[in-house]
This record gives C-alpha cells, sequence and structure tokens, in this order.
C-alpha cells in the first residue's frame, strides 16, 4: 500500500464524515480508487453508517439514539491520535450495537463486538497477518507455537487463506485465521479448548453449524463439530455457512 499510513486512514475517516474540502474530497477518492486497502477501510466505514440507518427511523428509543450520536462526536474528537479510524470504528460499532440489537444463542453482545472489532481493525491495517502464509500446515504450525494448543485451518470453499494473527477473546488469547473470498474478508477465530469463546461456539452452533448476525450486521456463525470456530464475514448468513463448512 505505497504510500498508504496513518495519514491516509485518517483522511478517510474524515473524507467519510463529510469533513474534508472538496479538493481534498477528490484527492482521497483517487487514492482509495486506486487502493485496495484503504478502498476496503471507506467499505468499513459506509457498513458501520449503513447500520446506523437501517435501524435509526422510528424503532430506536430517543435514549439510545443521544447515546449513539455521543459515541460518533467522541470518535471525530480522537480523530487525531494514532490509527484514528480504529477508534472510530470501535466507537460506531458500540452505537451500532445499540441499534441493530444482540445476538442470540451462546455469543453474547459482549463477545460479537469483540469478533466483530478484530475482524474489521485486522482488514483495515495495512497488513492484516502476523505471519503471512498460504499454507494450512506453516500457519498451523506457527499457531501452536505462539498458544500453546493445536489449531486446525479450516479450507474454505472459494476462498484464499491469507495468513494469521493473534487476537483476545474474552481475555483469552485466540488464533485469527485471515481470508480473502473475493474482495471480501473474512475471519475465522479458533479458540482454546474450554475457553468462553468455545463455549459460547459450541452453544451456537448446536450440533454442526449454526449464525447469528453481528453488530454492525456482519454474519456470525460457528461450527461445534471439530474444533469449535467462529467466523465473520460482511456476507449473509445463508452464504457464510456454506463457504466456511461445506454446507
Amino acid at each position: 500500500m505505497a504510500g498508504c499510513n496513518r495519514e491516509w486512514f485518517e483522511n478517510i475517516s474524515a473524507w467519510h464524515d463529510g469533513e474534508v474540502t472538496p479538493e481534498d474530497a477528490a484527492r482521497i477518492e483517487a487514492h482509495v480508487a486506486g487502493c485496495a486497502p484503504c478502498r476496503r477501510a471507506a467499505e468499513v466505514l459506509g457498513g458501520v453508517r449503513r447500520a446506523l440507518v437501517a435501524k435509526a427511523d422510528g424503532e430506536v428509543p430517543e435514549r439510545l439514539r443521544d447515546r449513539a450520536e455521543a459515541a460518533a462526536r467522541n470518535a471525530r474528537a480522537r480523530r487525531r491520535g494514532p490509527w484514528a479510524i480504529t477508534a472510530a470504528l470501535a466507537a460506531a460499532a458500540a452505537a451500532a450495537a445499540l441499534l441493530v440489537g444482540s445476538p442470540s444463542r451462546g455469543v453474547s453482545a459482549a463477545m460479537a463486538d469483540e469478533l466483530v472489532s478484530h475482524h474489521v481493525r485486522g482488514f483495515a491495517r495495512e497488513r492484516p497477518c502476523d505471519l503471512e502464509s498460504s499454507d494450512p500446515g506453516a500457519v498451523a504450525g506457527w499457531l501452536e507455537g505462539k498458544l500453546g494448543y493445536a489449531v486446525s485451518v479450516p479450507a474454505v470453499s472459494g476462498a484464499r487463506l491469507l495468513g494469521a494473527r493473534l487476537c483476545q477473546i474474552g481475555g483469552t488469547r485466540t488464533a485469527a485465521l485471515m481470508y480473502a473470498s473475493g474482495d471480501k474478508p473474512l475471519t475465522v477465530f479458533v479458540p482454546p479448548p474450554g475457553s468462553g469463546a468455545a463455549t459460547a461456539a459450541r452453544a451456537l452452533a448446536g450440533r454442526g453449524v449454526g449464525c447469528t448476525r453481528g453488530p454492525l450486521g456482519n454474519a456470525i456463525c460457528a461450527r461445534s463439530v471439530e474444533q469449535p470456530v467462529l467466523a465473520v464475514a460482511e456476507v449473509d448468513t445463508a452464504a457464510l455457512a456454506p463457504a466456511l463448512f461445506g454446507r
């Protein structure tokens, strides 16, 4: 992503909120058109806005709408700090959670926020993976060495493995596998056995596969057979389950 740095992410966030001059808007739009990582960041911000707008009319209590608007104002106020886009996305995700509602069947709203936040933050980075590799064996070995538990790397229909990174879900270090399905990012979380995330995955999946929607409208699916996993993607749940679990 030649020329892309914190300033570009800050510029994209300001441009998305309509806080730049026409001249700067033209410059940012030209850059986004030719830069896939920055285009992805812009698309994520667009998803946040659509999630907010979709539920903003009529069905949201005034006090919740006020909290959502306050979160957005606070995100803009913090924009001068490093990686401001991440702070803005986190605040907007919290606001969207109030408006869109909570997942059910095992995955709490707090855990859904964590899953979606890690997914968004990972793919908003210039280099999403801590380890870049399309070799499932190499990725599994690296993760086991870092985390101390075996990780099965699933084959995802129509998607390519980009690599892996480390994150924390429910306060527990967890493997995050990064995929690209066309131009859509996909994160598969493989929590350690006995962790809260593993228990939530089994509860959501039931005897096989189960799905819900995250706070930004993302699909969250879980598999309970073999090693339990949780997956997040910006697609419909009906598309994620077959792609990820071969159904």
